[in-house]
Parts: C-alpha cells; sequence; structure tokens
C-alpha cells in the first residue's frame, strides 16, 4: 500500500489545482486550450499520493508543451483503436498480418488497457500485461508479438501528436527462449521423399524440403514461375496463399517481404518432383472435365483444380511421416530442415539468407546460430590440421 502523504502548504505556482478526495487520493488539474479549436478543457490527473499526483500533471503539462492535442490524449485506447488505427492498417498490411493484429489486441492489449487514454497506458503496465500472457502459460515469443502490436498502435498515436511518447517501445520483453530445431536428418529426409513420391502430396513435400519456401509460397505457384526445360531449372516466388477475409477463405497476396520474392534454382530430385505434378494434373483436369476451377494455372491444386488449404497439407503430411515411421516434426520444420542442411554443407550464411526470404541475414543467423556455431568450430580444426600437417612436414625435412 502506497505511504500517504500530505499536501505542502503553500503551493507552488503553476502546479496547477492538487487537491486531495473524499477517498484519500490526490487529483492535479489543469485546464488546457486545444491549438486546433481553440476550446478550453479540463484535465485531471489521479494518484494515491500528492508527489506522484505533482508528477503525473508535470507529465500532462509537457505533453501539452510538445504539442499533444488536447482531446486525442484524452481518447481511450478503445476508441484509438476502433476508430483510427485498424481501419487503416487493413489496409497498408497482408490480411493474415492484420488478423493478428486484431488477435493480439482482442485477447490481450484491449482486456488489460482498453478502457484506459492513450496517455495513461505505462511502460509498467505494459511489462505486466506481458507477464499475465506468460502466466497464462503462452510463450514469451507470443509476449513479444503483443508488445509490438501495441508498440505500431502507440507509434501511431504518437505520429498524430495524441501522446508524447511511445510506452510500449520503453517496456522491457521478456527473454527470447530457444528452442531446439526439430527437423528430419539427410536419411530421414530422403526417406521422407522417396516413400511419398506418389502420394497426391509427394511432390510437395518434396519442393518443400529441397528448396525450404514457406507453405504459403510453396501453395501461391504458378506454372508460369517455373522453368523446368532450361539447362538449370529454376523457381521464382513472385506471390503467396494466404488467409483472406471470411471464415476458411484463402487468396493469393503479395510475398512475406520485399526479400521474398527470389528466383531459387533446383536440383534434379526437385525438378522431377514438378515434372510427376505436371503429369498428374494433366489427368486430373482432363477427369473434372467443365467442374475444373483453375484460373492461375497453380502448381498444387485439389483434384477439381481449387488452391489447397494449408491444413491438409499439414494433416497430410503428418499422415506421411506416422505412415513411413519418421519422426514427428512440423510441416514448418522441413523449411528448417532445408537451411540445416545447407548450412551443414557449407553454403554460406548469405546465401541460406538468401533462399529463405529472409528479411535479413541477422534473422538467419540467429535462427541458425548453433549450426553456424559447428561450421566455426568446423573451420578452427580444419585450420589446426592444416598448420599441423605443415609442421609434421617441416619435421620431416
Amino acid at each position: 500500500m502506497a505511504e500517504r502523504s500530505t499536501k505542502p502548504r503553500r503551493r507552488v505556482r503553476g502546479d496547477g489545482s492538487i487537491y486531495e478526495t473524499a477517498s484519500g487520493r490526490w487529483r492535479g488539474a489543469v485546464v488546457v486550450t486545444d491549438p486546433t479549436t481553440g476550446l478550453k478543457d479540463r484535465r485531471v490527473v489521479s494518484a494515491p499520493t500528492f508527489e506522484l499526483a505533482r508528477d503525473r500533471l508535470a507529465d500532462l503539462k509537457r505533453d501539452v508543451a510538445n504539442g499533444v492535442a488536447a482531446k486525442g490524449a484524452a481518447k481511450t485506447l478503445n476508441a484509438y483503436t476502433e476508430q483510427t488505427w485498424l481501419p487503416g492498417v487493413r489496409l497498408r498490411v497482408r490480411p493474415s498480418t492484420a488478423r493478428a493484429h486484431e488477435q493480439h489486441l482482442r485477447d490481450y492489449i484491449l482486456p488489460t488497457f482498453g478502457a484506459l487514454k492513450l496517455r495513461e497506458i505505462t511502460p509498467s503496465g505494459v511489462e505486466r500485461m506481458m507477464g499475465m500472457i506468460l502466466k497464462k502459460g503462452r510463450s514469451a515469443s507470443t509476449a513479444r508479438a503483443v508488445r509490438t502490436t501495441l508498440g505500431q498502435v502507440l507509434h501511431d498515436a504518437q505520429r498524430d501528436g495524441l501522446i508524447a511518447r511511445n510506452v510500449a517501445s520503453l517496456a522491457r520483453p521478456p527473454r527470447a527462449e530457444r528452442h531446439e530445431l526439430q527437423i528430419l536428418t539427410a536419411e530421414e529426409t530422403h526417406r521422407m521423399i522417396e516413400g511419398s513420391a506418389d502420394d497426391r502430396l509427394g511432390p510437395l513435400f518434396c519442393l518443400a524440403a529441397t528448396t525450404g519456401l514457406r507453405l504459403g509460397e510453396l501453395l501461391g505457384l504458378a506454372w508460369t514461375d517455373l522453368d523446368l526445360d532450361g539447362a538449370q531449372p529454376t523457381l521464382t516466388v513472385r506471390r503467396s496463399l494466404a488467409r483472406a477475409e471470411g471464415r476458411n477463405l484463402y487468396a493469393l497476396a503479395e510475398p512475406k517481404t520485399n526479400r521474398s520474392r527470389r528466383t531459387i534454382e533446383l536440383g534434379p530430385t526437385a525438378a522431377r518432383a514438378l515434372r510427376r505434378q505436371k503429369a498428374r494434373q494433366a489427368a486430373d483436369q482432363l477427369a473434372a472435365g467443365d467442374v475444373w476451377q483453375d484460373v492461375v494455372r497453380l502448381v498444387f491444386r485439389d483434384p477439381i483444380g481449387r488452391p489447397l488449404a494449408p491444413w491438409a497439407v499439414t494433416k497430410g503430411f503428418t499422415a506421411a511421416l506416422k505412415r513411413l515411421g519418421l519422426p514427428h516434426v512440423r510441416f514448418h520444420d522441413l523449411r528448417h530442415g532445408a537451411a540445416s542442411l545447407l548450412l551443414s554443407q557449407g553454403v554460406p550464411l548469405r546465401l541460406v539468407s538468401e533462399q529463405l526470404g529472409h528479411s535479413s541475414i541477422a534473422i538467419t543467423g540467429d535462427v541458425y546460430s548453433h549450426i553456424d556455431r559447428e561450421q566455426k568450430r568446423a573451420a578452427a580444426d580444419a585450420l589446426e590440421r592444416a598448420i599441423g600437417d605443415a609442421a609434421g612436414a617441416g619435421d620431416r625435412l
């Protein structure tokens, strides 16, 4: 319980009006003039002690001096997100990204801060919210993602002059978790590719394991994105299949980042799988006749030409692993497996980052830091062997 304090007998000029309520709390008030309308507005802060009320009143006066709009600062987070932020963000980002922001707001941010005015949210409050997320059994990465969403909301409010600072950026995020990647070994990957070759989804599994493409990128591939007849077969990522507005609806969208647009050279195994896929689809189209629905000429479709649902792919992948007696891993872990195999074969981190379509090489280095350390140790051992061999040759002379 906060220690009770008493108001000084003499108020410093310019402190505003600070007074104690019947409940024992202290309130500070100051009259603010809106610079755009000229209207005067009495603003009030509240605190358990006189000193804290004085500090909050000083923060309010500083906000006004920095050009924070009087009416804007009085907006609640509920009102700002509903009336301003969400309508704008839906126009700027991919539908799947907008839905993630909406979920963070609905499940965590608004239940905690929705009724508060924008300027009443504090860094310690944001840290407490993240602590509550962890107590509910959610991961540290979820807590960090929620903080990122709130940070974007408050960044835009600060840009609009509604608040003086972005408190989410001042809040300390929880420590990042480090999980050992669960991937198939090179031998297990070979068994998966060979064992599922005749499955309807087999070519898709093969392409994921040999290229490291994201599932949405695989499902957004069109035959016009492939060159299987050249001396070196290639694949170009131009779009991605992402969840659209509405229940269980999907649509083609822009790739995840600018660096996601990339061209990848294909090995013989991937090229053979794609040729099998092309022959199977020709048979599907012939069997479907007038029911065939494909317009974009997607590489991976269901038997009547519709885009494949991501959940159907992951379900089929799990069933294939079980049938083949292979360890259970997620479909996304095929991406990790491809990157790990490339790095283990000495492919430079920069090239692996480009193949994966990461927005920066730092992301690749962070995710696969354990493999990078193994490569560095191998390089040190190789150098040591070279020096030792040279020393031994010198001794023999």
